[in-house]
C-alpha cells in the first residue's frame, strides 16, 4: 500500500500496523552498511572495525516531550540528535538506528507520518552516514519512542569518561544553557497557541529546545586531537561534568562567565560534547575552554566555580522531577 493511498486523517487502529509500516519505511533512510534491513527478523550490519559502539534512549510522551509544543516532526529530529550524541561523545561514527515506537490506537496516520520524516532529518543533518536497519510499532497510551543506535571506531579507542588527569583543559563544543532558556519560555507561555506559534518562529532557544543541532561531528575531531576523557551534556553541565569528575576521580573548576549563568551551569538537554585535553593540546575546532581539572586522586569528584561547590547543587534535567520537555 504507498502512502498516497491512505488518508492522512485515518487512525493507526484504523489502518493497523502491517499499513502503517508499509506508508512509514519509504521515509526512513538505509543504512549504508546494512546488508539486511527491515523487514526479516533480524537486521544485519557489518562492522569493519570488529567493535560495535551501542547505546539506547527513550523518549515519553509527557515526561519527555509534548506535541503542544513539539510537531512529530521536532521529536523525531530530538530523537535522533539525543542518541547520536552519545555515540559522537565516544569518538565514534553513528552506523545504523533501530527505532521502536509506541503510540495510542487514535493517533491519526498523518502523525507518524511527519515523526518518521523527522527521524529522517535528524540522521541526514547529525549522522549521513547512518540509516534505519530496523525498529518495532506498538500501542502504548502515550507516544514512547526507544532508540538503539549503533556506531563504528574506525579502529580508534574509545573515549570514555575516566581518562581525565590533573591538569587537563576542561572544553566544550556546542551551547550551554540555551536549551534550558528555550524550555523556560515555553513554560511562560503556559499551553497559549498564539504564544507558542510565535516562540516558534523567533525564539532560538526555543528551537533549539525542540529541534536541537549540536556539533556532533567535533566528537570526531576531538578524538583525532587526543581527548582524555569526554562526555555528551544530556542532564546538564555540572550534573554530567560532575560523572566525569567521579569516573575519572578528579575534582573539576569552571570559569569564566559560567560562574553565574545558573542556565549554563544547570540546564539540560544541550546535547553538546564536554572534553578533556591534555595542558599545552591545542584545542581542536569547534571547542572552547571552560575549565581545569584541578584535583586528583581517592574520593575527589568536586566540580566548583570560583567560590563554591556546585556538584552538591540541585539542577539539571531529570525526568522524574520535570514534566515534559
Amino acid at each position: 500500500m504507498s502512502n498516497d493511498s491512505i488518508l492522512p486523517e485515518v487512525t493507526l487502529a484504523q489502518v493497523g500496523e502491517a499499513a502503517v509500516l508499509a506508508a512509514i519505511l519509504p521515509l526512513l533512510p538505509p543504512a549504508p552498511r546494512g546488508t539486511l534491513g527491515p523487514g526479516d527478523d533480524s537486521a544485519v550490519l557489518l562492522t569493519p572495525d570488529g567493535r560495535v559502539v551501542i547505546s539506547c534512549d527513550m523518549m515519553i510522551e509527557g515526561p519527555d516531550f509534548r506535541l503542544d509544543w513539539s510537531t512529530p516532526e521536532d521529536v523525531g529530529f530530538k530523537a535522533i540528535a539525543s542518541n547520536a550524541a552519545d555515540i559522537a561523545a565516544m569518538g565514534a561514527t553513528a552506523t545504523a538506528f533501530e527505532i521502536a515506537v509506541a503510540a495510542p490506537g487514535s493517533t491519526p496516520l498523518s502523525t507518524l507520518l511527519q515523526l518518521a520524516k523527522g527521524f529522517a532529518l535528524g540522521i541526514g543533518a547529525l549522522a549521513p552516514e547512518a540509516g534505519v536497519i530496523g525498529g518495532d510499532l506498538s500501542q502504548a497510551p502515550v507516544m514512547t519512542i526507544a532508540i538503539t543506535v549503533l556506531g563504528d571506531l574506525a579502529s580508534r579507542a574509545p573515549i570514555t569518561r575516566t581518562g581525565a588527569r590533573l591538569g587537563d583543559v576542561v572544553a566544550v563544543a556546542g551551547e550551554l544553557g540555551l536549551s534550558h532558556r528555550g524550555y523556560r519560555a515555553l513554560c511562560e507561555a503556559q499551553g497559549d497557541v498564539a504564544t507558542i506559534a510565535r516562540l516558534r518562529a523567533t525564539n532560538e532557544a526555543v528551537m533549539h529546545h525542540l529541534r536541537p543541532y549540536p556539533p556532533l561531528h567535533c566528537g570526531l575531531i576531538a578524538a583525532a586531537a587526543g581527548a582524555t576523557a569526554m562526555m555528551d551534556i544530556s542532564d546538564g553541565l555540572v550534573v554530567d561534568a560532575t560523572r566525569m569528575a567521579r569516573a575519572s576521580g578528579v575534582a573539576i573548576e569552571l570559569v569564566g562567565e559560567l560562574a553565574t549563568d545558573d542556565d549554563a551551569l544547570f540546564g539540560g538537554e544541550d546535547h553538546s560534547l564536554l572534553a578533556t585535553f591534555t595542558p599545552g593540546t591545542a584545542l581542536p575546532t569547534g571547542f572552547r575552554p571552560i575549565g581545569m581539572v584541578v584535583g586528583w586522586g581517592p574520593g575527589i569528584s568536586a566540580v566548583t566555580v570560583p567560590g563554591r561547590d556546585v556538584s552538591t547543587q540541585t539542577g539539571g534535567w531529570d525526568p522524574f522531577v520535570h514534566e515534559a520537555t
